[in-house]
């Protein structure tokens, strides 16, 4: 590791922390079915995960910040994480047909504006 270097939470680590919990939380639900672990950790705003995408964007191949949000949802979806109380995979064929295009605008400059 280079000396000075800032080491940044992982992607787990954000949506935990986000959520108020820990590791330790994902390791009680772990052994269920996945069907059953869809929620169990808990749910997000919609704009909590855009300002992760933002956060996250040094360490992302993601071009645009949709496709940031994308990769996201996908983080939040394995770890069982609803968003708005949906499934996250039905959020991003929402961020897909332009559902969230108006919320995704108001965080366009802050994307342009972060290191990455």
């Amino acid at each position: 590791m280079v000396k000075g270097a800032q080491v940044k939470p992982s992607t787990t680590k954000l949506l935990l922390q986000a959520l108020g919990k820990n590791e330790k939380a994902l390791e009680k639900i772990s052994s269920q079915p996945f069907s059953e672990r869809l929620g169990a950790i808990g749910d997000l705003p919609f704009e909590k995960i855009v300002e992760i995408a933002i956060e996250k964007k040094p360490d992302l191949l993601a071009k645009s910040l949709k496709a940031a949000v994308k990769t996201i949802l996908g983080s939040a979806r394995s770890l069982g994480i609803t968003v708005d109380g949906k499934d996250p995979k039905q959020v991003t064929r929402e961020v897909e047909e332009g559902l969230y295009d108006a919320i995704l605008a108001k965080y366009e400059k802050k994307w342009e504006e972060a290191e990455g």
